[in-house]
């Protein structure tokens, strides 16, 4: 029997459709679905095509089913020094270097640190004593490491247990092999308990902040989370931006003040 088959049932599970919620949703019959499934019929490639979009794969699994059925993948993996992502590399170093003073940085779909902006690299230089593009770092691992940032975030409880339920709906929801990985390393780094068990909300605000210790002084940043909207490279499709913002004055005199050098 076909690969496509089986996999295709697996991301549909994934996915919480039936066959016949598949089937509304890509616009053929519930039987087909079945037959693909069970190798009774060869799928083509736009039908594949379909069939991913609809169940919103992304892009790396959508090349997989195109794969398991014996197709070329629709969707580049471009190297981010090649010439192709010259405008993606633009747009990045762009965006971080007009967030300044604040902090920045792009992660890549595992939380990677690919960059960061000269406010990010002054403010780590000052906590942790070096520079995040010093070497390379797993943001979500840096925060749960004592000699990164774990000793310096104030409520190092409540970020650590909100990042690690996050990462827990990406094993979930997208079954890939860097974040369970990454998941478990996490878990056996001390992890706060009852971390999985959401606390009712015990600070004031709209939004949970991220304190960080600076001996008398705590800087307190909130963050947006964007991506590219129109990727169709793996890759690219994966970035995101971290945007961090003052949550409160003493926070904003502090990055302003920070300014100045550089």
């Amino acid at each position: 029997m076909s690969a496509v088959g089986p996999l295709l049932s697996e991301y549909r599970k994934q996915s919480r459709l039936s066959q016949l919620d598949l089937s509304l949703l890509a616009d053929v019959s519930s039987r087909h679905i079945s037959f693909i499934e069970t190798g009774k019929s060869q799928p083509s490639r736009s039908m594949l095509l379909r069939l991913a979009d609809v169940m919103d794969l992304p892009l790396d699994e959508s090349n997989l089913l195109l794969h398991s059925g014996g197709y070329a993948a629709a969707f580049s993996q471009l190297d981010m020094s090649s010439e192709a992502m010259r405008p993606v590399q633009e747009a990045l170093a762009l965006t971080l270097e007009n967030h300044n003073p604040y902090p920045a940085i792009v992660v890549d779909g595992a939380w990677n640190l690919l960059m960061a902006n000269q406010s990010q690299q002054l403010l780590s230089a000052r906590i942790v004593g070096r520079r995040p593009d010093s070497s390379p770092i797993n943001l979500m691992e840096a925060v749960f490491r004592e000699d990164l940032f774990r000793p310096h975030i104030g409520n190092w409880d409540k970020i650590a247990s909100q990042l690690l339920r996050r990462l827990r709906k990406q094993v979930v929801a997208y079954n890939k092999a860097e974040h369970e990985t990454l998941y478990r390393h996490l878990l056996e780094l001390s992890p706060p308990e009852n971390w999985q068990q959401p606390e009712s909300p015990d600070w004031d605000g709209p939004m949970l902040t991220v304190d960080f210790i600076m001996g008398d002084l705590t800087l307190s940043l909130f963050s947006t989370l964007s991506q590219f909207g129109t990727a169709l490279d793996v890759g690219m499709e994966g970035l995101l931006i971290e945007s961090y913002f003052p949550a409160d004055e003493s926070t904003r005199e502090f990055f302003e003040t920070l300014a100045q050098q550089m």
